[in-house]
């Protein structure tokens, strides 16, 4: 059964983005290193990337991480060769390049996540961010698991992930890695 999993890297205060954010710098001043334990956490970082990639099926975006991500992703998406659709919440045109099956703008989250879900084909739904999707799609009971990737930064500013929550939120961790770079948490929400 597909589920959607809210996932995303974090600082160990709870910022998604450092502070001083630029057009430049959309994560602000240092913020990429929130991710680069994607990229760089040896052989037991690798292995834990492809278990997390291999059953994804489909993404989410808020039209924010769309518009910051637009300089590192190219006609195939954030997922790269794997050509993942990529359903972003917007009520904006996407950029015309993007028509290449790939992108799809979406009006809504609840849209968003039926029309994942369907594309995914009995795959996972990957909810990338930001925070904001997150909060609607947690208040909407879409959200089926949430996977945080702890990185060892204190940024003091940014914007957070939890400041404000529609609700008490149950969850039951599920597992949790560490690795050099992140320590990887997984919970599910208790619906």
């Amino acid at each position: 059964m597909t589920k959607v999993a809210f996932n995303i890297s974090m600082s160990l205060d709870g910022f998604i983005t450092a502070g001083n954010q630029t057009r430049e710098e959309p994560l602000g001043k240092n913020g990429e290193f929130l991710h680069e334990w994607f990229f760089s956490s040896g052989a037991e970082g690798d292995a834990y990337v492809q278990r997390l990639t291999s059953n994804i099926g489909a993404v989410i975006c808020g039209r924010k991480c769309y518009d910051d991500s637009i300089p590192y992703w190219d006609e195939n998406g954030p997922t790269g060769a794997l050509r993942l659709p990529l359903f972003v919440v917007t009520h904006r045109p996407l950029l015309a390049s993007h028509s290449t099956g790939i992108y799809h703008a979406v009006g809504t989250i609840p849209d968003a996540v039926k029309q994942a879900t369907s594309a995914a084909r009995d795959k996972d739904v990957s909810l990338m961010g930001g925070a904001d999707i997150f909060r609607q799609a947690l208040a909407g009971g879409l959200v089926d698991e949430i996977e945080l990737h702890i990185v060892p930064v204190l940024f003091g500013a940014g914007i957070r992930l939890f400041d404000t929550l529609p609700e008490q939120i149950k969850l039951e961790p599920t597992s949790m890695l560490e690795t050099p770079l992140a320590r990887h948490i997984a919970y599910r929400v208790v619906k």
